[in-house]
Order: C-alpha cells, then structure tokens, then sequence
C-alpha cells in the first residue's frame, strides 16, 4: 500500500487506475472509499486510462474533495 498526498504521482504515467483510490465523507460523516477504476463518466463510460487524473481530482470530478478548506467550511473540525 502506498498512501500520498502528493499530486504529481496522481498520473497515469505511475498509476493504474484500480490503484488510486479516493476517501469522501457521505451525508453521516462516515468516510467511504472507492477506487478510480470505479468512477463512471456521463456515459456510463470508465474513466479513459489515458486522463489526466490529477487534473480532474482537482476539478472535483471524482466525488472526493481536494480541498481542506471546503471540509472545514462544512463543519468539520
């Protein structure tokens, strides 16, 4: 297992997409986990091996949240 926060190994060139996984916290605070692999676009399609995952985590189309600031502004504490 490899955990990280860095944003520049988020590409396809060092990962697959079942090895990224994203942690998000549901409407009971309770945190849920789900691989990129898992992720479907509008299409029902998976998500193209060949995106820019770091890109679009940051564009928040992944479901989980990049940003501390919008955790906190939620209630988190």
């Amino acid at each position: 297992m490899f955990i990280s926060y860095d944003m520049a190994t988020m590409k396809n060139t060092v990962f697959r997409r079942d090895e990224i996984w994203f942690a998000a916290a549901n409407e009971n605070h309770e945190s849920e986990i789900y691989s990129l692999y898992e992720i479907r676009r509008e299409d029902n399609e998976h998500v193209n091996n060949t995106a820019a995952y770091d890109k679009r985590y940051l564009e928040r189309r992944y479901g989980a949240d990049p940003y501390l600031s919008a955790m906190l502004a939620r209630g988190w504490s």
